[in-house]
């Protein structure tokens, strides 16, 4: 047995011979191409070079469902008929074993090959990646400062990367967070509505105006916005 696939052309509905069974028989092309992979399926099947001793017209024409679809097939060279052997031509090409091993063989190469273009890719990516995190290491005094305080402490490089976009002053930044820190919406249910890190950096919302009367009492707001 030859096995359960079998090595078909994705031109084959357009060929010629298609549309000449077609013509023959009064068939749709869709049809004949349904009815070609069922025969050649059977050859694939019962066969193990494509010759099949004592089988005459009448097999295809019955597998096909359709009288003289094997006078059409022979009519454009796609079946054989030698004495007592019905001969499907070309099967080492498209359905025997060789044919399928050639075919996984391409399929294999073709792989390694694709495998072999990503890894010479791979080498100036990790370059690039290291690059970044070095430049992400490399933070500054006043970013320290900054990070130094901020009571959440989540995307460290990703927020030095909107420290150095929105370029803040370290003092306003200082002096918004003292009432920010003891706000009460920074306060409450144990800290959980304090924003990101980058999310602050990126709204700037140490230019946010305290609203009220701080709970600790610490110092004075009408003060501290004078000095802002």
């Amino acid at each position: 047995m030859a096995g359960d696939w079998m090595k078909i052309e994705l031109e084959l509905p357009d060929k010629p011979e298609v549309h000449s069974i077609a013509a023959m028989l009064n068939i749709d092309p869709d049809a004949v191409v349904g009815k070609l992979i069922r025969i050649w399926q059977w050859f694939d099947k019962h066969t193990t070079d494509g010759n099949a001793f004592g089988v005459t017209y009448s097999l295809p024409d019955r597998i096909s469902g359709v009288s003289g679809f094997a006078e059409a097939m022979v009519f454009v060279g796609w079946l054989e008929q030698n004495d007592k052997t019905l001969t499907m031509p070309k099967f080492d090409r498209h359905t025997s074993n060789s044919a399928k091993t050639r075919a996984q063989t391409q399929k294999r190469v073709a792989k390694i090959r694709n495998a072999a273009t990503v890894t010479e890719a791979l080498p100036e990516k990790r370059r690039e990646e290291k690059n970044n995190t070095t430049t992400l290491s490399e933070y500054s005094d006043e970013f320290e400062e900054f990070w130094k305080v901020y009571p959440s402490k989540t995307g460290k490089g990703a927020a030095y990367k909107s420290w150095k976009k929105e370029r803040p002053s370290l003092a306003v930044v200082l002096k918004a967070l003292e009432w920010q820190k003891v706000s009460e919406q920074w306060t409450k249910d144990k800290g959980q509505y304090i924003p990101m890190p980058t999310t602050y950096l990126n709204q700037r919302r140490f230019e946010d105006t305290p609203k009220g009367v701080l709970p600790t009492g610490k110092f004075d707001v009408n003060e501290w916005l004078k000095e802002k």
